[in-house]
């Protein structure tokens, strides 16, 4: 029978046995190494989501939020160089995580030992409603636990401490965020800051910026550099600095440079700002530590038991899922957050911020692994995809650099399972495209459905980039707008490719590019003045076939991909329901623009307008297809069109049967054609008789004009 277990990363034991809240483990490790069944559910306790009381105004594909009003008090964040104690120097205007001269270096000298290293006058401060210090620091060797301190004076020089709040370890070279819980309020008033050697930290130079004061960690408007915020409680986003009521987005975790920002996507405004504290480990007084993990249980699940990691439960008792267990890599070299090396396991609400690879699915052979309600946030990179199939279910992948790539593989056809995406969330991707499909595994077909790729840095990428037939619908590549020939949607090296509802706007080479490729999509909206709304590449070839695709009017509409004036590429474009109406249909080929747009036909009925343009010729005309009528073996037949044309001389236009294709229909070479004369609707004859069943194409072709235009409209006589 599946058995429950519980983990609490921060205050659990692995010496417990796991199987109830008050005798939880600490690791997933420890509980895999108890013993785990197929079927079995591990709950890891979370942390809630809270309402911060203020609004915040976030603006789209900006990372710039700003609050209300300060949540964190300001204690360093100018610059401004410290005051240095014997065998100690100090550098302002350093290089930093708020600004490029918001930083300061304190460089201590191998013959200082303990004591006050530096201080700095902060003005006068109450903190006294503050218990949290929050930081970012970069030694530049490694520094151990309990050998540094920052502590909050009461006087200006840094001679009378108030709070002492120790550092963790710290990583050499490496900015590591540093949040310091002092489990009370700091000093009413507070006059300095200074760094303090416990013990001796031999030679070593520290970088401090961005120091705020933070509310207590139980408070709901408690905002920290580790904090995640969110705009709608569901998409987390990490912060790179706090400065007052400006806070900055980060991206690509913890080793980031200044520059590098993370964006947000959404509706410009102000909105209740939420926050999300993740889960790093610490002692009293102390600084926290990333968490990273591992789970390789002896035994796997199955496909119809999966073991379940089942994440964001309460702290009180584990009985209430109502938030997210999210894994803080803390520092700019924390590697993998979770490591899981046994199959068919579930990810559920689990997420993981400032890793450089957030989880490892452990080896070719593992399979069955499904993550839902899923976050990564502000990390170095993503992961590689495992060779077997993963389903992702609302899966936010939130300012890290990486793609979705699935593997090129023949399992999916021998495990007779693809890979499977739904309400998966890209934003701020940072290096190459954003969900790939590649060639050759259409068999079973992978399936695409309500994910979005928005807002990717890296000049001149894909937001989608789909090489094999797919279950394709309901996706939204937007604002990939870096560089000049960005692509919101890239289907290349394919038949047969079908789409549904597909949004792409504000994509700067491209909404949509072929590259020999053919594809149908039923209703497009490529409603944006950025970049071609239909696209070619040069030299490719293909066709597309759109119902019901809402335009934009400015916009070029399409690149067909012609290689030079003068050259043809054979690409067309087929529109239906253009804007949503069922009047408007055109073709845009290489030879000109066929539509029924404003066209009123012979008795006012339906038409279409052929307008040729310079690569149209009598060898090479600007042709529509018009109809297949059935024609009996010796029965003779007349097909009749009206037609007209809009000059009554600079234009030629004709119905053809081509001959030469069925017995009796004329011969290769000689063609069935009646020529068009006139700018009045007249009817026109095509007659001929099989000698053979067959099924004739009927053409109407024009050219010889880039001004001119010719029309066809029926009713169409047949007689047989």
């Amino acid at each position: 029978m599946p058995t429950t277990r519980y983990v609490d990363e921060v205050g659990g034991n692995d010496a417990n046995s796991g199987l109830t809240f008050a005798l939880r483990k600490k690791t997933l490790a420890g509980i895999a190494s108890a013993g785990v069944a197929a079927g079995d559910t591990i709950r890891v306790m979370g942390r809630a989501p809270t309402a911060s009381g203020i609004n915040a105004t976030f603006t789209n594909l900006s990372s710039a939020v700003t609050l209300a009003s300060a949540l964190t008090q300001s204690v360093y964040t100018s610059g401004a160089a410290w005051s240095p104690k014997t065998n100690v120097t100090s550098t302002g205007s350093q290089s930093g995580k708020l600004s490029a001269t918001s930083a300061v270096n304190v460089v201590i000298a191998a013959a200082f030992t303990t004591g006050v290293a530096a201080f700095f006058a902060t003005g006068a401060l109450n903190l006294s409603t503050y218990q949290q210090l929050s930081f970012w620091v970069k030694p530049s060797v490694a520094v151990a636990t309990g050998v540094l301190r920052l502590d909050l004076c009461s006087d200006t020089a840094g001679a009378t401490p108030v709070n002492q709040l120790t550092l963790p370890a710290l990583a050499a070279g490496q900015w590591n965020l540093v949040t310091i819980d002092s489990g009370a309020n700091f000093g009413a008033s507070i006059q300095s800051i200074r760094l303090f050697a416990i013990s001796d930290p031999g030679a070593v130079t520290l970088t401090l910026d961005d120091i705020v004061a933070c509310k207590a960690s139980s408070a709901v408007n408690c905002l920290t550099l580790n904090s995640l915020i969110s705009s709608d409680n569901a998409t987390w986003y990490g912060i790179k600095s706090i400065n007052g009521t400006a806070v900055v987005l980060d991206t690509g975790g913890a080793g980031s440079a200044v520059t590098a920002k993370g964006i947000w996507s959404g509706t410009t405004g102000s909105v209740a700002l939420s926050i999300l504290q993740p889960l790093s480990r610490s002692a009293a007084g102390v600084g926290g530590l990333a968490i990273t993990d591992t789970f390789n249980s002896a035994t796997s699940g199955t496909a119809g038991s999966p073991i379940i990691i089942s994440g964001g439960w309460d702290t009180t008792g584990m009985t209430t899922q109502n938030g997210l267990s999210v894994f803080d890599g803390v520092a700019a070299g924390a590697t993998a957050g979770l490591v899981v090396g046994c199959d068919y396991v579930t990810l559920d609400r689990i997420g993981f911020t400032r890793f450089t690879t957030p989880i490892n699915l452990n080896g070719s052979t593992k399979k069955g692994y499904t993550l839902s309600n899923f976050t990564i946030s502000d990390c170095g990179g993503l992961f590689t995809m495992p060779a077997h199939a993963v389903t992702f279910n609302a899966v936010n992948v939130l300012n890290s650099p990486g793609s979705l790539s699935i593997p090129q593989t023949t399992n999916y056809n021998t495990d007779a399972v693809a890979y499977s995406l739904a309400f998966v969330k890209m934003i701020g991707n940072t290096s190459g495209d954003g969900i790939v499909v590649p060639a050759n595994v259409g068999s079973p077909a992978i399936s695409i459905h309500d994910c979005s790729v928005i807002g990717s840095t890296t000049g001149n990428t894909n937001g989608f980039n789909i090489s094999s037939p797919c279950i394709f619908y309901n996706n939204t590549a937007n604002d990939n707008a870096s560089g000049s020939a960005a692509v919101g949607f890239l289907f290349q090296n394919m038949n047969g490719f079908v789409g549904y509802n597909l949004q792409a706007r504000n994509n700067s080479g491209a909404q949509v590019q072929l590259n020999n490729a053919y594809v149908e999509i039923f209703t497009l909206d490529t409603n944006f003045n950025l970049g071609t709304q239909v696209k070619f590449t040069s030299g490719s070839e293909g066709e597309a076939i759109i119902y019901s695709w809402t335009q934009n009017g400015t916009a070029p509409k399409v690149a067909l991909g012609d290689p030079a004036t003068g050259e043809t590429s054979g690409n067309v474009v087929i529109a239906h329901r253009e804007g949503g109406l069922v009047a408007n249909n055109s073709i845009y080929s290489d030879y000109g623009t066929i539509t029924t747009t404003g066209v009123t036909g012979q008795s006012g009925g339906s038409g279409w307008k052929l307008s040729p343009n310079a690569n149209a010729f009598a060898s090479s005309p600007l042709r529509l297809n018009v109809g297949k009528v059935p024609c009996a073996a010796g029965v003779p037949t007349t097909i009749k069109y009206y037609a007209q044309l809009s000059a009554a001389s600079g234009i030629s236009a004709q119905l053809k049967i081509a001959g030469g294709r069925y017995p009796g229909v004329g011969s290769p070479g000689t063609d069935i054609v009646a020529a068009v004369a006139g700018t009045a609707w007249t009817q026109y004859s095509l007659t001929f008789t099989p000698t053979e069943n067959c099924v004739v194409d009927v053409f109407f072709e024009a050219w010889g004009s880039s001004s001119l235009t010719a029309s066809v409209s029926g009713p169409v006589t047949i007689t047989q």
